[in-house]
C-alpha cells in the first residue's frame, strides 16, 4: 500500500498507542502511513517517527532526536557507542547516567554523551539494580541505525 495521511480516528488511536512509550503525540499533524504486510511506519514531517509491527510499538531514532526525551533515557560514555550503534547490548560499566524511574522491561531510549540519541532499547534490569551493581547486561537493543526499520523508511 501506498503512503497516505491518516484520518482523524487513526491519530487518536496512534496517540493512544504513543502514551504507551512515553511519547507525547498530540502535537502532531499531518502525519502519513506506510504499511507493509504486518508492519506500520508512521511519518511526521516526511521523517519516520514510530515503528509498529504486530503489538511491538518503537519510536524511531528521528523522533527521539527531535523531541530529545528525558523519560526512560540512558546516557552511555564514549567507548560503548560504537557498538551499541551496531546493536550490542548496553552493559552497566558503560553507563554514565540513567532516568531512576527505569523498571525491568521498561522501553529505553539510549544516547551518547553529546546528547544524541543512538539506540532504543528494553531494559534487562532495573535503574536500581544496574547502579547498584555496576556489572552485566542493563539494555537490550532493539533499533539501531542501519537496522530494518530506518531501512524500511
Amino acid at each position: 500500500m501506498a503512503r497516505h495521511f491518516i484520518s482523524r480516528k487513526d491519530s487518536k488511536n496512534l496517540i493512544q498507542l504513543c502514551e504507551k512509550i512515553n511519547i507525547d503525540a498530540k502535537s502532531w499533524d499531518k502525519v502519513e502511513i506506510d504499511e507493509h504486510r504486518d508492519e506500520k511506519l508512521y511519518y511526521v514531517k516526511s521523517r519516520p517517527y514510530i515503528y509498529i509491527k504486530g503489538d511491538t510499538i518503537i519510536p524511531t531514532l528521528f523522533l527521539l532526536n527531535d523531541t530529545k526525551p528525558e523519560n526512560f533515557s540512558i546516557t552511555v560514555d564514549d567507548g560503548a557507542v560504537p557498538h551499541v550503534m551496531n546493536g550490542a547490548s548496553v552493559f552497566a560499566q558503560g553507563i554514565v547516567s540513567m532516568d531512576k524511574n527505569i523498571k525491568k522491561d521498561s522501553m529505553v531510549f539510549i544516547r551518547d554523551l553529546k546528547n544524541r540519541y543512538i539506540a532504543v532499547g528494553i531494559a534487562e534490569r532495573s535503574a536500581e539494580e544496574v547502579l547498584n551493581d555496576r556489572k552485566g547486561s542493563a539494555a537490550r537493543v532493539i533499533h539501531h541505525p542501519g537496522d530494518k526499520i530506518l531501512v524500511l523508511a
